[in-house]
């Protein structure tokens, strides 16, 4: 245990030696703290670590440890907070520069002195202005920073108009080299100082305001991402058409291609920002378009990830149906789009913000103007919201048939979007229907129907004996009965009245079956039935149509007649009279007996209707 405990101690003695020299001999640590507590101390602080990363630059050891911390200490003796592109090292690069050129100027001339400006409201001096300049060192009064002294947001902003001025007052040649005309000339620290010089003389001339050969590179780089994003699309184009619908979850050629051009666009700016390193108005153009077209690509991006991923999930629920016809895809896509576009708007505000432009007002001024926008977009939070209502409802669905309206009006549901519902109506044209005016519509989704309901007016001619007529009844009800497609209750067949010139007998049957396709052909086959029933007891249709006759018309078979009585004189003496109705016995014996469709279909084998 001794021996542990001693172990233990030269342990921690070595590690505090370790660290207490670390700390002695680690000259960078030192270097990291930076004076800002007078304007005195800001001016003396921006002087040395201006030298060191202008030194650093000229060496082309811009990107290393010291170099960095230099541009860093630096930077904050300025007051950015108003300046675009405040991130980007070039735009701070640019005012360092600017900046030490100017106080260069001053030295060569007298010595730099400071002005105190009147007080602010409060009785306070917080501002002093370098004499000679309109350069101000204001102290920070609030924020993680207050009590420190920076050259103000508005001096920095100034210190190219400032520059201009010293250079048209001071014609004659300088005793140093001018600073900015050197950080014009050359390239940033991706690009060798040597090679750029090498490069043949004219291409060192100033053309509105930047190098020939910024110029080259600025329009070769743009050519060259111009046809690198083409393309990328037409190769995700061609990914995609090698899969077809049955493989969506392989059709992500798109999302593939804007990886690619996002990755490219930051190359791009990576190699204007420290390869080119252009200045000035260009440079603030040509980033913000360059930003610009990365937020379009990384926003197209996100919400095509979205619609993708609603794309799967659609295929897996539905996998042998269609996009466009599955009854959900509609609402996942709405969905996915909405959070695409949340997400997009919360990537404009980060935009914006990387950008230099202070969102802090915009976000205030939702307040204020919040009723006015709602206002102004009211139709179209209605629609979204009666929309999604429409949805929620699952009331209607893509590709269900539905009657709608005051007109009763028909049409098959092809889309229910944000804002407006598509309607394809019975003559093929496409109806346009806002959700807010659909959703308050009354509308009978025909598709949901779990039977569909047949109803014909059977018409004899009345020359039929009353023994034909009781079994046609009989029969009908009997096929009907064994037909798989026809339910049981309610099935009618009667015996409903006497026409001027005919027998009506009144069927009614709900078939089993919701698709329009499929009951016509039920149908169909219920009516071939009917027809063959018919003609067995020998009765004939009876049509409201005249003739004349010239002899005597033509009776009913009396042989059918004497059969017909026959059968009803046995069910009398076996006491199984079939009316008004048949036993329960027999109905459950004949129930669904029938064989549809017929062995000999077309279709029998896989028949939809099994």
């Amino acid at each position: 245990m001794t021996r542990l405990l001693i172990a233990i101690t030269l342990l921690s003695l070595s590690v505090s030696a370790m660290a207490s020299a670390a700390s002695t001999e680690d000259p960078v640590s030192a270097q990291r703290s930076i004076d800002l507590s007078s304007p005195q101390q800001t001016l003396d602080s921006f002087l040395r670590s201006s030298k060191q990363v202008i030194s650093a630059w000229r060496s082309e050891q811009f990107n290393s440890l010291e170099g960095q911390i230099a541009f860093y200490q630096a930077s904050k003796a300025l007051d950015l907070s108003t300046t675009a592109n405040r991130n980007r090292n070039v735009v701070v690069m640019e005012k360092i520069v600017l900046l030490r050129e100017i106080l260069n100027r001053i030295e060569s001339r007298e010595s730099v002195q400071f002005t105190p400006l009147p007080a602010d409201e409060a009785g306070l001096k917080s501002r002093w202005r370098i004499s000679g300049t309109d350069l101000i060192i204001e102290k920070q009064l609030e924020g993680f920073r207050a009590g420190q002294y920076l050259f103000s947001a508005l001096s920095v902003n100034r210190l190219s108009h400032q520059y201009f001025l010293f250079a048209i007052s001071e014609k004659q040649n300088l005793a140093h080299q001018d600073l900015y005309q050197e950080f014009i000339l050359n390239p940033g620290p991706l690009l060798s100082r040597s090679l750029v010089m090498s490069l043949p003389a004219w291409s060192q001339e100033l053309l509105a305001g930047l190098p020939i050969w910024q110029w080259i590179m600025l329009l070769s780089m743009s050519l060259v991402s111009f046809k690198a994003i083409r393309f990328s699309f037409l190769l995700g184009q061609l990914w995609n058409a090698r899969f077809n619908n049955t493989k969506r979850h392989w059709q992500f050629g798109k999302q593939l291609a804007l990886i690619f051009n996002i990755s490219w666009m930051m190359l791009f700016s990576k190699i204007i920002d420290d390869g080119i390193w252009l200045y000035g108005m260009v440079y603030q153009i040509s980033s913000s378009l360059i930003l610009s077209v990365q937020f379009v690509l990384v926003a197209w991006f996100v919400l095509s990830i979205f619609i993708y991923i609603a794309i799967l999930i659609t295929t897996k629920k539905y996998q042998d149906t269609p996009l466009e016809s599955s009854p959900d895809s509609s609402l996942i896509l709405v969905l996915a789009k909405i959070l695409g576009g949340i997400t997009i708007v919360l990537l404009g505000l980060y935009v914006l913000e990387f950008m230099g432009v202070s969102i802090s007002p915009l976000v205030a001024g939702l307040g204020v103007g919040g009723l006015a926008i709602a206002l102004a977009i009211r139709p179209l939070l209605e629609n979204l919201i009666n929309g999604l209502t429409l949805y929620a409802d699952g009331g209607i669905k893509i590709g269900e048939l539905c009657r709608y309206g005051d007109k009763n009006l028909y049409g098959v549901i092809e889309n229910i979007g944000l804002r407006a519902t598509r309607i394809r109506t019975l003559e093929r044209s496409v109806i346009t229907i806002p959700n807010s005016e659909f959703a308050n519509m009354e509308i009978d989704n025909l598709e949901r129907r779990d039977r569909r309901r047949m109803e014909h007016i059977l018409k004899l001619r009345p020359e039929i004996s009353v023994e034909q007529l009781q079994v046609l009844l009989v029969n009908l009800r009997r096929d009907f009965l064994r037909h798989p497609k026809v339910e049981e209750e309610p099935t009618r067949v009667r015996f409903m009245g006497l026409g001027s010139y005919s027998l009506k007998v009144s069927i009614v049957l709900y078939i089993r079956c919701r698709d329009h396709d499929e009951f016509m052909a039920l149908q169909e086959d219920l009516l071939f039935m009917l027809y063959k029933a018919v003609d067995q007891v020998g009765a004939k249709l009876a049509f409201s149509t005249q003739h004349q006759y010239a002899g005597r018309l033509k009776t009913i078979e009396e042989e059918q007649v004497l059969k017909a009585q026959q059968t009803v004189q046995k069910w009398h003496e076996e006491e199984s009279f079939p009316f008004p109705n048949f036993s329960y016995s027999y109905r459950y014996e004949i129930k669904d007996t029938s064989i549809f469709p017929v062995l000999t279909s077309a279709v029998r084998k896989d028949s939809q209707f099994n």
